[in-house]
């Protein structure tokens, strides 16, 4: 079936930035130093400031024709605590159009990872979790709290893969609502492509339930941005489609991502 691309108003923006800007990527900074960055655009323990925005467009669901769109905000912000290097992300998701949900806010999500330099790379370990800003009908209308570890081998120049692991478990919130047990495990895999481009498994998650010891979700995706230069920064503008292989009823089949992200790199 076609993808519409006016599911929200943002879209159409977003793919704009993504097919116009890169006319700008080359010029202004080395092509190492551009591909530096790419590769640490798609790694989750890299020490990179980021700002980004995306609509993600679900364009069929399992045993129904519903569609949903969210437009998500997406913050990762470095720092440094007691002489180690920290990571702290934050992810906000407005929903605009749903099934059985009316629009605004769902669950935020929040994970800060310490992050320890190897010969072969980054590895981390820290906790993740989730504010109930959705309530009842948006979200799980509990706070969690869990677990969380990953690293990226980044060893070959081109190739880099990990994993990255993050765990959602029910801390307080409504009683009256389900307990939450959610692992979310991130395989990582990108191949820098030269020129700022790269592609990567980008959203790709495999999500299990502890609380019904099933598979909620078995997301494969494969991820295209490229590094352009405007208005004096570096932008990722990235398109990305999700399958996933769950075959569970009303919940995402397919996905379509577009987003731009804004990369502050240290100085």
């Amino acid at each position: 079936m076609p993808i519409p691309l006016q599911c929200s108003p943002i879209a159409p923006l977003l793919l704009m930035l993504a097919l116009l800007v890169p006319v700008e990527r080359a010029h202004a900074q080395p092509a190492d130093a551009t591909d530096d960055l790419s590769a640490q655009a798609t790694d989750p323990t890299a020490a990179l400031m980021s700002f980004q925005v995306a609509d993600w467009y679900t364009a069929s669901t399992h045993g129904s024709d519903a569609t949903a769109n969210q437009v998500v905000f997406r913050a990762a912000i470095p720092f440094a605590m007691f002489g180690t290097q920290n990571i702290f992300r934050v992810t906000v998701p407005t929903i605009t159009s749903a099934p059985s949900a009316s629009a605004g806010l769902g669950d935020t999500q929040v994970f800060n990872l310490t992050v320890f330099g190897a010969p072969w790379g980054r590895w981390g370990v820290g906790m993740a979790g989730s504010i109930p800003t959705g309530g009842e009908t948006r979200g799980a209308d509990r706070w969690t709290l869990g677990p969380a570890a990953g690293f990226v081998n980044s060893s070959h120049e081109r190739y880099s893969f990990g994993l990255f692991v993050q765990s959602f478990f029910s801390l307080g919130g409504d009683a009256t609502r389900p307990d939450v047990g959610i692992v979310n495990l991130q395989p990582i895999l990108s191949h820098q492509l030269g020129g700022g481009r790269s592609l990567s498994l980008g959203s790709s998650a495999l999500v299990y339930d502890t609380t019904r010891s099933r598979w909620s979700s078995l997301g494969l995706g494969l991820n295209y941005g490229q590094i352009v230069r405007f208005w004096g920064h570096n932008w990722r503008p990235n398109i990305e489609l999700d399958h996933d292989f769950q075959d569970r009823p009303r919940t995402p089949k397919t996905v379509l991502r577009l987003g731009i992200s804004l990369l502050l790199p240290a100085k």
